[in-house]
């Protein structure tokens, strides 16, 4: 954690206090105000209504805090003598404070105290609200208040669900979206709130919750009577019974309902719970939050992992489903669980069916929070390591599952007690949901699971709960495992819930509407002359004894039976007749032979006629069905039987005989009706089969009618399901589709969208800037529309991406505006791959072009210059590890480019020296300078120079050293110079004393000879004269030797002596050294001035001859021999005077000889002075040891 107090703009810092002052004064209700630093009109009129003091403290805690105008805040607040505290690590929670953190921090709270964090997340990412808002919840428990004023996405749901569970207060602003929009079906905290209001109604709320907080807690007086009260008005106004639930968990959530409205005795609550239908909703959805994490019981999940979850997969290829039902999913954690090991086992397939998990809960919250999918820190001790990096975000204190992951999962409200289940199911899990249900809820439910469940479906419940009341339902994977298998069973078992019956007409009887068949032209004539072999009436018949035809004369024996119309024989003949044309129908299709029955007695008009009947079959084409021919023959009338019975013997015999034809017919009759009835019973019986074989089709129909309508109602709610989730999706579009438009206009990039005819079907605003669009153009060919720049080759350039998939990339230019545009055209992939057109995107690049262009003209001069400058040009990092060379660097050293990184450059140094530079380079780092000398070695030599190496340290923004810039400049020459500097030095002033002495010496010895002063000034300035003239004869000789012949004449010619036949100079040309010359020149301007003043060019006929010659001794030094002779010379007393105890004798005998080595010899003899100097060329060693 980061300690230290880091104030905002407009925070006041408050100094801490003692420990004893500060635990007197630590908040005891902490109010977290949070929404978006973007909008905090709310947030101003709260915090001016709020309380404070009384054991209250606030803290604001806002997404998007770098967009607060904190001052302007501050300054409200002042207005109403309040002020913003600012938070430091390790201060504690104080009463009457309003905290701001800064917008730089991650703040929570441990035992009453702050603790801060620096974020490693980007904002937005970090999960800001639900940090705090979570370690709230831990340390404030039911004294926490959480209000979320605006819009702030996701972030906050965790922190909402924590407060709630740990028993607070939370509270929502209502806003438009939270009017408009499904909080059922969303994931915002509003979704979870106590309670939506207005901020004026908010303040009201949170000050008489806060003043009941402060007072004493709420009493838990309740008894079994007031629950079962409260149970009943929650099944009659939810629907759900809760009378099965366990009396301690009721209670608990109860109690935490009565201190949300202040309510101190539970009698009062079912009295306010009967008059608020909002209360009603708000206690059932307390009463649904449940106790969850990942991977609760890891054993059981090992068991599902290892055991079951290979085998749903087993056998399915990429078309295949497999679906899950997380039943009660609470917040979510069970359903991520189980999606984590599915996309686990999925990756190790080839092909891999689709995965659907349904994971649906009574509690809408609940359902939001498990939508957000945003955890808890402590989800990291549930989740392994690996795990948590491939399947969660790490943003702040929270953890966020993955998309991938989400996607998998549709969360839905659903009662498993009152709704149809989903159906066609692989795997159930109902884990610690049946253990608040009574028995026989349990007995109920298991029953649903086992018909949802496809065969070999597998069912995971809680280790407290059990199927041993359904073993024959399912059976355990493993022992003492609480995942079983479904069993099938021999009949089908159907769940025991209420759906709703559906009445439904039953299948209405159905006649069949048999056209009769045409007779053929054939068969009516054979018809017609049998007709007229007999002549009485006749009708023909098929084999289902319809009509197919009638003849004139068959009115009499036609009598239809009432009831629906037909044409049926049977139906239609007189009664009479009926049975005994049955019997010879039956007989006729049965032996295909012509039938007559006669004497067949048939009433018409009150008396009795015989009538004989005759049926014939007719066979028209073989094949074809068969036809009968029914003829209807007049007979007598019958006789009156006792008429006749009082007549002759004859008439009695002929009585007898009618008596005993007619006992004939009726055995006949009799006997054709037992046959029949037989047939009939046969057929009864067939019929019965049939009927019992269709009443058990019809019941199997039946079933599968109820199976079919179950699974419709399971499908339908899995519709209902799947369109609340498609309606929270259809949300998220809409959001992500106006992101998109934002995005597309904040970019300013011009885009068209084209289609595969290459038909405009959408475009951006910034395009109008290049084609003269508008909205009414979508559907029109590009080609119709007319470009402001030069673009001939779109149309080409579409048609080419749309045949390669391959992107196209050109720059043009605007032949009117100059304008320059980078236009790329690339293929339009649909979700699933398809390609649906191209997309054309014109960035305009005249701005970079132009800074390209000035950048490479730059780069230009700057390489011209740096290749040009005789310097070794090179850039580093820190250390001294350089990343590039000049190219002046590589030709001199012999080292490439790649051979010179890093520290490579170092084995051009002298190995001497190495060790040196890199320690200049460590000191270098503090101070951003680096100067320091070393030799290099010539890569073509192999010499070492002296080079000096300068960097200066190149810095971003915030002052860190990015690179150094540096140079080694080559300073060999300027080195030596400076060495010959300090020896010219050393021997300007070597000489400076010499020459102070010299003069010292002349000045001297000019006096100590001089009788006079004038005599002495004249005397001293000739002297100084030559002295002068050497002194200048050696500066201008500078570094060249002074040649004997040019000292000579200086001499003479100052004294204005002509060279002519009287002067003879002869010698070769010798070089003096400098440091012989003063000396030298100071005897012969001596030996010069005695000439001219007293010897051979004081006279007229005298002659001066000098002669010089250079000659090796014995040792082989070079040495120089000088003759100086005058003829001609007059004696007088001055002249020997002044040759014999001059200044100049002395010089030339005593100054030389000590000075420069020399052996001298001065000699006046008759008219002539002889002088030699003998001395050496090269000045010796003080050693002997020779020339140096």
């Amino acid at each position: 954690m980061a300690a230290g107090a880091r104030g905002a703009r407009g925070v006041r810092v408050v100094a801490k206090k003692p420990a004893s002052q500060a635990a007197s004064e630590r908040a005891r209700v902490i109010v977290a105000l949070t929404g978006d630093g973007a909008d905090t009109a709310a947030l101003e009129r709260l915090l001016k209504s709020l309380p404070l003091g009384g054991g209250v403290a606030i803290v604001v805690v806002l997404r998007n805090r770098q967009a607060l105008d904190s001052e302007r805040l501050a300054e409200a607040l002042r207005a109403n003598g309040r002020a913003f505290s600012g938070i430091a690590d390790g201060e504690p929670v104080l009463e009457g404070r309003i905290y701001l953190p800064a917008s730089d921090l991650l703040v929570g709270i441990e035992a009453g105290h702050f603790r801060t964090a620096v974020p490693e997340e980007q904002a937005g990412r970090r999960g800001t609200i639900d940090s705090f808002l979570v370690s709230l919840a831990r340390h404030a428990e039911g004294h926490a208040i959480a209000v979320v004023l605006g819009d702030t996405g996701e972030d906050g749901t965790l922190g909402f669900k924590a407060v709630k569970e740990a028993g607070g207060l939370t509270l929502a602003e209502e806003t438009e979206s939270t009017r408009a929009g499904d909080l059922a079906i969303g994931n915002m905290p509003a979704a979870l709130a106590d309670a939506i209001l207005p901020v004026e109604e908010l303040a009201t709320r949170l000050a008489a919750y806060i003043r009941q907080s402060t007072r004493e807690e709420v009493g838990t007086g309740a008894d079994t009577a007031a629950l079962a009260s409260i149970a009943a008005v929650l099944r009659d106004r939810t629907g759900h019974d809760f009378h099965g639930y366990k009396p301690g968990t009721f209670l608990r959530r109860v109690q935490r309902r009565m201190q949300v409205v202040q309510r101190s005795e539970i009698g009062a609550y079912v009295e306010y719970l009967r008059g608020q239908h909002e209360e009603v909703q708000q206690l059932f959805n307390d009463l649904l939050i449940g106790v969850t994490q990942f991977f609760r019981d890891a054993r059981e999940f090992a068991v599902l992992e290892r055991a079951v979850i290979p085998q749903l997969f087993a056998g399915k290829g990429r078309n295949d489903h497999v679906r899950v039902w997380v039943v009660g999913c609470s917040t979510g954690e069970e359903a991520y669980s189980l999606g984590i090991l599915l996309r686990e086992h999925m990756a190790t397939l080839d092909e891999a069916p689709q995965v659907q998990i349904f994971a649906t809960d009574l509690d809408g919250r609940a359902l939001a929070a498990a939508r957000a999918a945003r955890y808890a820190d402590t989800v990291a001790r549930d989740v392994g390591p690996e795990r948590l990096a491939r399947w969660f975000v790490r943003e702040g204190n929270t953890y966020h599952i993955i998309k991938e992951l989400r996607e998998m999962c549709i969360f839905s409200q659903h009662s498993i007690i009152k709704d149809p289940p989903f159906s066609r199911l692989d795997l159930i899990s109902c884990r610690n949901l049946l253990i608040y249900l009574d028995t026989d809820l349990q007995s109920r439910a298991i029953p649903v699971f086992h018909f949802a469940l496809r065969p070999g479906g597998a069912l995971f419940l809680g280790t407290s709960e059990n199927v041993s009341r359904h073993a024959n339902l399912f059976t355990p994977v493993e022992n003492r495992s609480r995942i079983f298998w479904r069993l099938e069973t021999h009949a089908r078992i159907l769940p025991d819930f209420p759906f709703t019956a559906v009445r439904r007409p039953g299948p209405a009887g159905t006649t069949t509407d048999e056209r009769p068949r045409h007779i053929e032209a054939g068969l009516a004539r054979r018809a017609e002359r049998l007709a007229e072999r007999h002549a009485p009436a006749y009708v023909i018949v098929d084999e289902a004894c319809t009509v197919l035809h009638f003849s004139g004369r068959t009115g009499r024996f036609i009598d239809p039976a009432g009831g629906t119309a037909t044409l049926n024989l049977l139906q239609l003949v007189h009664p009479d007749l009926r049975l005994d044309l049955r019997t010879a129908l039956e007989r006729a299709m049965a032996d295909r032979s012509p039938v007559r029955t006669e004497g067949v007695r048939m009433g018409v008009n009150g008396h009795r006629i015989m009538v004989e009947i005759v049926v014939e079959p007719l066979q028209d084409e073989p094949g074809r069905p068969a036809s009968y021919f029914v003829l209807f023959k007049d007979g007598s009338a019958a006789r009156d039987a006792d008429a006749d019975s009082g007549g002759s013997a004859s008439g009695q015999h002929a009585y007898t005989r009618g008596l005993e034809a007619e006992l004939r017919t009726t055995k006949d009759r009799l006997q054709a009706t037992i046959e029949e009835l037989e047939s009939t019973n046969e057929e009864l019986k067939a019929s019965n089969e049939e009927y019992q074989s269709l009443n058990e089709e019809l019941q199997s129909a039946n079933e599968e009618l109820e199976t079919s309508k179950e699974e419709l109602q399971s499908v339908n709610e899995e519709l209902t399901t799947v369109n609340g989730e498609l309606g929270h999706r259809v949300q998220e579009l809409g959001r992500i589709n106006s992101d998109l438009k934002n995005f597309l206009e904040s970019t300013q990039i011009a885009t068209v969208f084209l289609d595969n005819d290459l038909r405009v079907t959408n475009h951006t605003p910034a395009v109008t800037e290049i084609f003269h669009l508008v909205e009414s153009d979508v559907g029109r060919p590009i080609a119709h529309i007319k470009s402001r720049i030069a673009y001939e080759e779109l149309q080409d350039d579409a048609r080419r991406v749309l045949r390669t998939l391959a992107a196209v990339e050109r720059e043009i230019t605007g032949s009117t505006t100059g304008a320059r545009y980078m236009v790329r055209v690339l293929p339009y992939r649909s979700v699933d791959n398809f390609i649906a057109g191209v997309v054309v995107t014109f960035v305009d690049i005249t701005a970079r072009k132009l800074a390209e262009e000035r950048q490479q003209a730059s780069e230009r001069r700057l390489r011209a210059l740096v290749e040009g400058m005789p310097q070794l040009v090179w850039r580093a990092v820190d250390g001294g590890r350089w990343q590039w060379t000049s190219p002046q660097w590589c030709a001199y050293t012999g080292l490439t480019e790649a051979e010179s990184r890093d520290h490579g450059w170092l084995k051009a140094l002298h190995p001497d020296e190495r060790a040196a530079v890199l320690a200049h380079w460590r000191e270098a780092e503090g101070t951003g300078q680096l100067a320091v000398e070393s030799r290099i070695c010539h890569g073509g030599t192999g010499l070492y120079r002296w080079f000096k190496m300068r960097a200066t340290a190149v810095r971003d923004e915030r002052g860190a050293i990015v690179e150094w810039l540096g140079t080694s400049t080559d300073i060999d020459d300027l080195r030596q110079l400076q060495e010959k500097q300090e020896v010219m030095v050393n021997e300007l002033q070597h000489r400076t004393r010499n020459l102070i002495t010299v003069v010292r010496s002349i000045a001297h010895q000019t006096m100590a000879s001089s009788a006079t002063f004038d005599d002495f000034r004249t005397r001293f300035n000739d002297r100084l004269g030559a002295l002068s003239r050497v002194q200048g004869l050696l500066s201008r000789a500078g570094d060249e030797s002074i040649m004997l012949s040019a000292l000579i004449r200086s001499e003479l010619d100052a004294l204005g002596a002509a060279m002519t036949e009287r002067v003879s100079l002869e010698g070769p040309d010798v070089c003096l050294r400098k440091a012989s010359v003063q000396t030298l020149a100071l005897a012969l301007h001596e030996l010069a001035t005695n000439a001219r003043k007293y010897g051979a060019l004081a006279s007229k006929d005298g002659l001066l001859r000098v002669r010089w010659r250079t000659y090796a001794d014995e040792a082989g030094e070079r040495r120089l021999a000088l003759e100086w002779t005058e003829e001609g010379v007059v004696r007088t007393p001055a002249a020997e005077g002044a040759v014999n105890g001059g200044y100049g004798r002395e010089l030339i005998e005593k100054a030389l000889p000590y000075a420069l080595d020399a052996r001298t010899h001065y000699e006046l003899r008759d008219g002539t002075v002889h002088c030699t100097i003998d001395l050496p060329l090269e000045r010796r060693r003080r050693d002997g040891a020779g020339p140096g």
